[in-house]
């Protein structure tokens, strides 16, 4: 991994630690989750204290209602400060020896919590602590081989490889020990039960919005994908290795994944260290390189679009080389998105203005729709360029796309009186408590794009939302 990737990942989890920390502290009852989630980072990272961190990690562990939380401590945020990783070159000295002081303190604390005899605590460290004595054990072959059996028994043996997530360190335990070659039989075994394992465990797309069950499919399909890749890196053989990139890339995060990122963001880090997104890519440079037939190309190409439009002038490309031309490309778009989005359910809803919204879907326009609050900081943050692309390219554009925002868990005066403070223009109709359930919004600000035959895909969370919008419809 270059240095310079290892410090920006360092420093955004510094970051999001920081914010997060701060904006709990000030308002958390003492001895809740967050509180001891907060607290037991502050004596693992900044005020090292043994006996004050297995205190607060007890607590929650005990607590049912901090059971999520307790997942996301351990393999979130502890895991970062017990393993091992690569210190950036040039860093200073002085750093160094206190990033060593820190990680030894911690895996000192690991080994002790392992003695705990709450079996939800033990249950949920184990994986992370079998990991660290491999690192501890490297370049002793008897004893990687001895931890490697203990976890493929211990860890291995039950379905359930995503509560204290063995499927992790299990992929990254084969990453340290598949190029020993006297432990290659050893590797070879622990890798087809997690590959087995993470194809028993895929999840269906939800029907019904559960934040913690789509971070959970986003998890099996991410390493499942991942499993995949590493299959098709040791395959010579072309029709397999094909077969393999493929399953990586229709296993690769989709737009519900993309919104529930968390899911496997630390996953992604730990396991590959460069932060690796996708694999779709590695599939089309394969058919690419191989000088695969045009209509496989083509079909690549149009779900890493669907995925991410900015490749739209890439597979505009490819549909002319395998149709000719480029006539009916507008049309082939089309049907792919709707053959991949969701039905769009009627909209009757009262503007600010008490004129009235409806839409029935298959306008023959494009509709986008963004579910907001005057609650919601970041919805209120994204306003100011909201504004810009209103006036700039929405309203010049009425025959192709419909705009409307949706105020919900609000009242009218407050939104009126935002409007008038913020001077905003852009339409607001007021929720009638139904619609977000309706178009079973996952949270806020979410934007919908309408397609003009009454489908609808949701903007995933976190991407450039006006360029997407730009790309899916031709803006």
């Amino acid at each position: 991994m270059k240095n310079s990737g290892l410090k920006v990942f360092l420093l955004i989890l510094a970051v999001i630690h920081c914010f997060a920390s701060k904006s709990m502290a000030q308002s958390l009852p003492d001895d809740s989750p967050g509180d001891l989630y907060n607290r037991f980072n502050t004596f693992t990272q900044i005020n090292l204290n043994e006996a004050s961190a297995l205190v607060c990690i007890q607590k929650l562990a005990a607590n049912k209602m901090g059971y999520n939380l307790l997942q996301d401590l351990v393999h979130n945020s502890y895991a970062q400060v017990v393993i091992d990783r690569p210190f950036p070159a040039g860093m200073d000295s002085a750093k160094i020896k206190k990033g060593i002081i820190l990680r030894d303190f911690n895996k000192i604390l690991l080994a002790t919590i392992m003695q705990d005899t709450s079996k939800v605590l033990v249950h949920m460290v184990k994986p992370l602590f079998i990991y660290s004595k491999i690192e501890t054990a490297a370049g002793n072959s008897v004893q990687l081989a001895a931890l490697t059996d203990q976890f493929i028994k211990e860890e291995l043996s039950d379905t359930d490889i995503y509560s204290n997530r063995a499927g992790r360190y299990a992929l990254m335990i084969y990453g340290r020990i598949n190029a020993i070659p006297e432990l290659k039989q050893q590797s070879e075994k622990l890798f087809k039960i997690v590959y087995d394992h993470l194809e028993k465990g895929q999840i269906p797309i939800l029907e019904t919005p559960n934040r913690y069950k789509s971070e959970e499919r986003g998890w099996f399909r991410y390493l499942y994908a991942y499993a995949n890749y590493i299959q098709s890196q040791q395959e010579n053989n072309l029709t397999e290795k094909k077969a393999y990139l493929k399953k990586a890339f229709d296993y690769s995060p989709d737009l519900d994944d993309n919104n529930h990122k968390s899911g496997y963001f630390y996953d992604m880090h730990l396991i590959l260290e460069n932060g690796k997104d996708s694999f779709r890519e590695d599939y089309l440079a394969f058919l690419t390189e191989q000088a695969s037939n045009q209509d496989d190309l083509l079909a690549t190409l149009v779900q890493i679009t669907l995925q991410q439009p900015e490749y739209k002038p890439q597979l505009k490309t490819a549909y002319s080389k395998a149709k000719g031309n480029e006539a009916g490309f507008a049309q082939y778009w089309m049907e792919n998105v709707n053959q991949n989005a969701k039905a769009a359910p009627p909209i009757s809803l009262s503007m600010l203005d008490k004129s009235k919204f409806s839409s029935k879907g298959g306008t023959g326009k494009w509709l986008l729709l963004d579910f907001w609050g005057t609650w919601c900081g970041p919805c209120r943050a994204e306003h100011p360029d909201m504004q810009k692309f209103y006036d700039s390219t929405l309203k010049t554009n009425t025959d192709k796309i419909t705009f409307l925002t949706i105020a919900c868990r609000d009242t009218e005066d407050r939104v009126k009186n935002y409007m008038t403070d913020k001077q905003f223009s852009f339409p607001v109709a007021m929720s009638d408590n139904q619609i977000e359930k309706t178009y079973k919004v996952p949270g806020y600000p979410t934007k919908l794009l309408v397609t003009p035959g009454g489908k609808y895909v949701l903007v995933p969370f976190g991407v450039d939302w006006i360029s997407f919008v730009k790309h899916y419809t031709d803006l």
